[in-house]
């Protein structure tokens, strides 16, 4: 599914509206023979409806491109992604409009959508996406995605408008 920019210049219907969460990147280098970049592309919630009985559920995932530095090396390269709270609490995150206080509940998840599977810090019940990747001559440029779901609950009460959130993607690289 293509992203999708999060500006509109037209007055949205009275029971629909724009959503949108934005990924900021943080994270430590990787070991020396060794360079990695990090990649996170916005959820785009699209066109929310008030009234539609099913969650709106998009998918989308952040990729970890770990890249040879030394062709002579080889190197295991542990990781650990973490997301931050943003807007509310990684019980509930809130995306919010622009100018005002409304708020629109939703989550993210990885991999799967369940109350086990909410994408945080490892902290109040969330869980952190972490693994190896082995990067060596053979492997020189090794890219990894961790898929990410975002989630927000069908029949929430919610003025039009614009909505969004900014979450905190943190790797740490071992």
């Amino acid at each position: 599914m293509p992203t999708r920019r999060l500006t509109r210049t037209r007055p949205t219907p009275a029971r629909r509206f724009v959503c949108g969460l934005l990924l900021w990147l943080s994270g430590a280098a990787a070991q020396a023979q060794v360079g990695c970049d990090v990649d996170a592309a916005p959820l785009n919630f699209g066109v929310y409806d008030t009234l539609a009985t099913a969650d709106t559920r998009v998918n989308g995932g952040i990729t970890l491109t770990c890249r040879l530095l030394d062709p002579n090396a080889a190197n295991r390269i542990s990781y650990s992604v973490s997301l931050g709270p943003g807007s509310g609490s990684y019980a509930q995150r809130a995306l919010r409009a622009a100018g005002s206080t409304n708020l629109l509940r939703y989550n993210v998840h990885l991999q799967s959508v369940s109350p086990g599977t909410v994408w945080g810090d490892g902290t109040s019940g969330t869980i952190t996406a972490s693994g190896s990747v082995t990067v060596n001559k053979n492997t020189p440029n090794k890219p990894l995605v961790l898929p990410m779901i975002g989630v927000v609950p069908a029949l929430q009460t919610v003025a039009p408008g614009v909505y969004g959130d900014t979450l905190t993607v943190t790797v740490t690289w071992n």
